[in-house]
């Protein structure tokens, strides 16, 4: 067990996303990560004015580990993950046995409580995981939003399908809160 050594690695602040895109303002994984966090916790007490239960421990544990995986294989594009079923797939079984060395050096009770926030997260079939799904998108639509505003074209596109995917989403927890949320 070495807690330390864990403790140390900071590789997400320096795998930056839209790699391949022009960015004015590059993002690590880390940043996403935190504004994934942030919203999250935000959705969860807006369920709770909501009379709507969630989980809000488990939701932000689960934010702040969704793409840890990414310390090994950076920030996947796209297209690439999602070129094929089979791709998609192959991305999926690497990541599920690569996810245990990313905790490597933790007891292994926690260890495991980590990986399987991590595989709920990933499978988004509890209320939690399908918070941080929605989380993810409003990350990356302010992340759009940002570049967008500063007039990089490159990101209306994205921006737009993603508002587009948040307006029509069907959770019945997020219809209760949607309007206000995504209020101009």
């Amino acid at each position: 067990m070495n807690i330390f050594h864990h403790i140390l690695n900071r590789s997400l602040a320096h795998i930056t996303r839209f790699n391949a895109t022009p960015q004015h303002f590059p993002e690590s994984v880390a940043e996403h990560s935190f504004y994934t966090a942030y919203f999250t916790g935000l959705l969860c007490d807006l369920l709770r004015e909501a009379g709507e239960e969630a989980d809000k421990e488990k939701a932000l544990s689960m934010a702040l580990l969704h793409d840890m995986e990414e310390m090994f294989s950076g920030d996947i594009l796209t297209p690439f993950k999602h070129y094929s079923s089979e791709v998609t797939d192959a991305i999926r079984k690497v990541n599920k046995e690569a996810i245990p060395q990313v905790f490597e050096g933790l007891p292994e009770k926690l260890k495991e409580s980590y990986i399987a926030l991590w595989t709920e997260e990933g499978q988004g079939e509890t209320r939690e995981a399908e918070i941080v799904k929605v989380a993810d998108r409003l990350s990356l639509l302010a992340k759009c939003a940002e570049e967008v505003k500063v007039g990089n074209a490159f990101f209306e596109k994205v921006y737009e399908s993603q508002r587009e995917l948040l307006e029509n989403l069907k959770f019945s927890w997020w219809e209760k809160i949607k309007e206000p949320v995504l209020e101009n």
